[in-house]
């Protein structure tokens, strides 16, 4: 089991542990990424290395699986190996479906018996990458407990989660845990850099919001949230939240503009927030090497410094990450950034 953080790279590390292992022609420590089974591997069209994932059911597919949706699944990680699971479901969610959230069925447990029951059609090794394993239904899981203890011959499990306190214990007792650690700044900027054609100082800001969750970075190189943007769209908020009974036309129209964006933009907001809040209340403590924020950024935030204090500190935390809670569980948009502005209105009160 490879386990980290979101944005740690636990999807991409299985694939290349994956390739790897049946690289035609492998070098010391790496595949030769040039074989006919790299390059199969490298498209995720290996007949020997099998997918599984969330899926989202309600979309027309009775007791959908993984195998139902591996032509989006290719689409979308292919080209982005660090797409997250709010991206991914997303991707394939449309109509009734697009409020629900990713899960591994129950159905998909035999669908991964039957499949190391048969042979190896090319490949050393039968390998099964199980993305997110802490979203298998509990039947799910219980149903693959002998086979991960016992996998048949040359057979492998790769499991790549973000949240292994979230698994059964009988699950991560018969695996072997590797733990990935956040990439640094420098490895963050450096990629952004030749992957998006962005300066260095922008793709070092982008570097510093993300604290090493490359997918957050890559969304934010993706929509042009760079310097300041974040700071920007935070601080507007708060002028609405400051009076609200004064501004309540103003934002119930912002309100309105947040509930119409999807709900991975609206996670994306939250979490910026919660960043935004953090360096607020380092500049006031400490304004020292922990400050990660370019001179343009402090200028953002400067006349908003005054209500961020130890006082008020956990009530912020604890309310928007409530929302973001209750986001994941398809809470009303409106309702929910409605209520958390009249919140954070009380909150900004408090010396």
């Amino acid at each position: 089991m490879f386990f980290g953080q979101p944005g740690s790279g636990v999807l991409p590390m299985a694939r290349a542990f994956a390739q790897f292992l049946n690289c035609e022609n492998p070098q010391a420590e790496d595949s030769c990424g040039a074989c006919g089974s790299c390059r199969r591997a490298t498209k995720m069209e290996h007949p020997d290395i099998h997918f599984v994932y969330p899926i989202v059911k309600g979309a027309g597919i009775k007791d959908p699986t993984s195998v139902d949706y591996i032509r989006e699944w290719r689409k979308l990680f292919v080209d982005n190996p660090y797409a997250s699971l709010n991206n991914w479901v997303d991707f394939i969610s449309t109509g009734d479906a697009k409020n629900k959230q990713g899960i591994i069925p129950t159905e998909e447990a035999q669908k991964i018996i039957h499949k190391i029951n048969l042979k190896a059609f090319e490949g050393k090794f039968k390998v099964i990458i199980i993305w997110m394993p802490e979203k298998m239904h509990p039947n799910a899981a219980n149903a693959l407990l002998k086979s991960l203890e016992e996998p048949t011959q040359d057979t492998l499990f790769i499991l790549a989660s973000e949240a292994r306190d979230q698994l059964l214990s009988t699950i991560v007792s018969r695996t072997q845990l590797v733990k990935l650690q956040l990439l640094q700044e420098e490895e963050v900027a450096e990629r952004i850099m030749n992957d998006y054609e962005m300066g260095r100082a922008e793709a070092l800001d982008i570097a510093r919001l993300a604290d090493g969750n490359f997918a957050d970075a890559m969304e934010m190189a993706e929509h042009d949230k760079g310097s300041g943007s974040h700071e920007e769209a935070f601080i507007n908020w708060m002028r609405l939240c400051f009076s609200p009974l004064k501004t309540m036309d103003k934002l119930l129209s912002w309100v309105d503009g947040m509930a119409a964006e999807n709900k991975e933009h609206q996670k994306q907001f939250l979490g910026a927030s919660l960043r935004v809040l953090r360096e607020c209340l380092i500049v006031n403590l400490a304004d020292g090497p922990l400050v990660k924020l370019e001179a343009t950024q402090r200028v953002a935030i400067q006349k908003f410094l005054p209500f961020v204090n130890v006082n008020n500190i956990d009530a912020f935390s604890t309310e928007l990450s409530e929302a973001s809670y209750h986001l994941e569980r398809n809470a009303s948009t409106k309702i929910l950034f409605l209520d958390l502005s009249l919140k954070i209105s009380r909150i900004l009160q408090i010396k």
